[in-house]
């Protein structure tokens, strides 16, 4: 236990000292999984050195939850990522993960009523390895899109970018947890796309908050415009996105250990096993709230909901396919109490 806490708090410190994100610590691999919850619209906040991040009083949903995994491609539509991160069929990003970047090949996208999925012949840069404060990178975009919503393909054309630009203290939504090594990652794109009823513009702004010892970002604000121009003349729409990192919420103040300490609660209180199985998996807590077992595909599809009795639940996963799947235990007001993965290995 000491050698696993000494590798543990050795990998923080090396990011502290760095202050950089790398594949590593940062780029999402297959088995990868976390939670986000939306919360109420608020500004960036300062760029720079020493930014002091305080989010405590926005309102966080915890009703409006996204439980995201990440996997191997198996789109034929996206030959060159390697990865994908998704929490359903619906909102799924293709990406190239290497030691020196992270490329974004496409996947869904929304603003406001405009529903659609894009094709990148020609990727979005989302990182450029190592990274720390003022590292820049940009890139041309291209490809095509199939607007679901209007039943219309198209093509677009842009360029994108990448940007450290500031490093602080954040403290989260809702909480007074607070990690005081963090990298803010700023990703834009412009993209001119073009369908036969006319032409769009679209541009994008990502805010991602990366904290020490957590791949996903720990908070997140996403920003979308699109300026529709036909016969009927030009429209503008704009949607912002505001959500936060619910296990790293969960942990103490003012730590940078965040997640460990969490996970060892965790561990006393549920008990998943056998994981992986073939057959059965048993599904095991003494939480007082604990009431019922939600289990999902890698796309965030439904596939499994039982309740407990007396905190346990034995599950047949002998007819499922191959792989991974996601978890939730559930309160009776639907509060997420645990989240998690199993394997089925027939």
């Amino acid at each position: 236990m000491k050698k696993i806490y000494f590798s543990v708090l050795s990998l923080l410190m090396v990011f502290t000292v760095n202050a950089q994100l790398t594949q590593s610590n940062n780029a999402p691999a297959a088995g990868d999984t976390y939670t986000m919850y939306q919360c109420d619209t608020i500004s960036p906040g300062a760029s720079g050195a020493g930014a002091m991040w305080n989010f405590a009083s926005i309102t966080t949903h915890s009703s409006i939850i996204k439980n995201y995994g990440a996997s191997a491609v198996t789109n034929a539509n996206y030959p060159s990522a390697n990865v994908a991160v998704g929490s359903s069929t619906n909102d799924i990003a293709y990406l190239a993960s290497t030691a020196n970047s992270l490329g974004y090949y496409g996947g869904n996208i929304a603003v406001g009523l405009i529903t659609g999925s894009l094709t990148y012949t020609a990727p979005a840069v989302n990182a450029s390895y190592p990274m720390s404060l003022n590292t820049t990178s940009s890139s041309a975009i291209g490809g095509t899109v199939f607007i679901s919503s209007l039943s219309m393909n198209g093509t677009f054309t842009g360029n994108s970018s990448v940007l450290v630009d500031g490093s602080g203290t954040i403290t989260l939504p809702g909480t007074n947890v607070t990690f005081s090594n963090t990298l803010r990652v700023l990703t834009t794109q412009t993209m001119m796309v073009a369908v036969s009823i006319g032409n769009a513009t679209v541009t994008q702004a990502n805010y991602n908050y990366y904290a020490a010892g957590i791949k996903a970002p720990v908070f997140a604000i996403s920003t979308s415009t699109a300026v529709v121009s036909s016969l009927a003349g030009n429209s503008t729409t704009t949607q912002t996105f505001v959500t936060r990192n619910k296990d790293a919420a969960s942990a103490p103040t003012n730590t940078s250990t965040v997640g460990f300490a969490e996970n060892n609660l965790n561990a006393s209180l549920f008990t998943v096993f056998p994981n992986p199985s073939n057959t059965y998996v048993n599904f095991v807590t003494n939480h007082p709230d604990a009431n019922q077992v939600s289990v999902y595909d890698i796309t965030g599809k439904l596939v499994e909901k039982q309740n407990l009795n007396e905190g346990k639940l034995k599950v047949d996963v002998s007819s499922y396919n191959k792989g991974l799947y996601l978890y939730t235990v559930s309160s009776d007001d639907n509060r997420i109490l645990k989240s998690g993965k199993i394997t089925v290995s027939q």
